[in-house]
Parts: structure tokens; sequence; C-alpha cells
């Protein structure tokens, strides 16, 4: 299994780490997992966070 660490999310997102952290308030940050001391989300995590954004957007068009 591959998995980001949140900066690498954050890049490939085109987000900034304090949005991440606005989201994770939410609720609407994608699901994560520690390994360690890093906070690490899974490409399963990342695909079902855009679906769901994607579901979010359709909803509010």
């Amino acid at each position: 299994m591959v998995s980001l660490t949140i900066d690498e999310f954050c890049t490939a997102q085109r987000i900034s780490r304090a949005y991440f952290y606005i989201l994770a308030r939410e609720g609407k940050a994608p699901r994560s997992f520690k390994l360690g001391k890093t906070t690490r989300i899974s490409e399963d995590a990342v695909r079902e966070w855009i679906a769901a954004r994607e579901a979010e957007t359709a909803v509010a068009a």
C-alpha cells in the first residue's frame, strides 16, 4: 500500500497545510493513520476524499 504524508498530500492536491487542518476541523479531511510519529494518508483514502468532494460539488450545483 502506498501512502502519503500530510505535506505530500497537500502538494499533490495543491492545498496548503493550514487549509488541510481547516478541513480536518470540519471533518472533511481524508482518513489518516499513524505510522510511528508520522501521519499518513492511504491512496484509497485520497480517492474516497476526492469522490466525496466531487459529490459535495454536484449537490451544491
